[in-house]
């Protein structure tokens, strides 16, 4: 029997946070989850959480996203258009996601997912749970100014970022009794300036969501916080240490609820 089985019988939701290349991280973490055989009955994902939580609920283990993520390079997700409503579009990652979860739709996933934009226009706070898995994670994951929003029925979608980066409230009100969230943003005070254009965008992204991830984290059962200071949101080379801190960090939580069982 599992640890968090010994704790208590209930419905366990997940809630994956944005993070751009920090969500390399959440593999480490799907990867503890896998070990210690703790059953996942909900997701929610946000932006990248909701990218690899698509896979996760198409059925991948964690070693098959971890072979995924090794072989693709931002030029296999990416690419330029003219200035407009954004730099540089989504439309090579959707294509790829659409074939590895083979066309499914989000309420065809193994396991429920729920995916968190919001509409640039309006302001409010939009959770997919039905159609296209695929151009859903890419509404997720199309942050303001650097990527292309994506039209879904009458709505213009944007990185759920903006209103929700850790959705724990959202993977509670799908059914789960008990919530395990992700949060990749914990270092949210920078020691260095931005860099860049792609900084700017993001650290303005971070003050933005401040507030929000403090009041949605307590949401959550239990929050797994990588220790991901210092590590950049769009350099996908530090694969395999992404991975381990994320591994680290919920292993430490696992810990931690062992010894209150104990």
């Amino acid at each position: 029997m599992n640890i968090l089985d010994r704790l208590i019988k209930k419905k366990i939701g997940l809630a994956l946070g944005g993070g751009a290349a920090r969500g390399l991280a959440h593999i480490g973490v799907l990867k503890v989850i896998e070990e210690e055989g703790i059953k996942i009955d909900f997701v929610a994902g946000t932006s990248v959480g909701s990218l690899i939580g698509a896979l996760f609920c198409a059925g991948f283990r964690w070693k098959e996203i971890n072979e995924l993520s090794g072989k693709t390079a931002w030029k296999d997700l990416v690419e330029p258009m003219l200035p407009g409503k954004g730099l540089l579009r989504l439309e090579k990652l959707e294509n790829k996601l659409n074939k590895l979860v083979e066309g499914r739709n989000l309420e065809e996933l193994d396991i429920p997912l729920s995916v968190v934009t919001a509409d640039i226009t309006t302001g409010e706070e939009i959770i997919l749970k039905e159609g296209p898995a695929a151009r859903a994670v890419r509404a997720s994951s199309s942050i303001p100014g650097i990527f292309e929003p994506v039209m879904w029925e009458d709505r213009l979608l944007v990185d759920g970022g903006l209103v929700n980066n850790v959705p724990a409230s959202v993977v509670r009100e799908m059914g789960a009794e008990l919530v395990i969230a992700v949060d990749l943003n914990a270092d949210r005070i920078k020691n260095e300036p931005p860099r860049n254009i792609f900084d700017v965008i993001v650290y303005s992204f971070l003050i933005l969501m401040t507030n929000f991830t403090q009041h949605a984290v307590k949401q959550a059962d239990y929050v797994i916080r990588p220790d991901l200071k210092g590590y950049s949101y769009y350099d996908l080379k530090k694969r395999n240490e992404l991975i381990n801190l994320g591994e680290q960090a919920a292993r430490d939580v696992l810990a931690r609820i062992s010894e209150k069982i104990h």
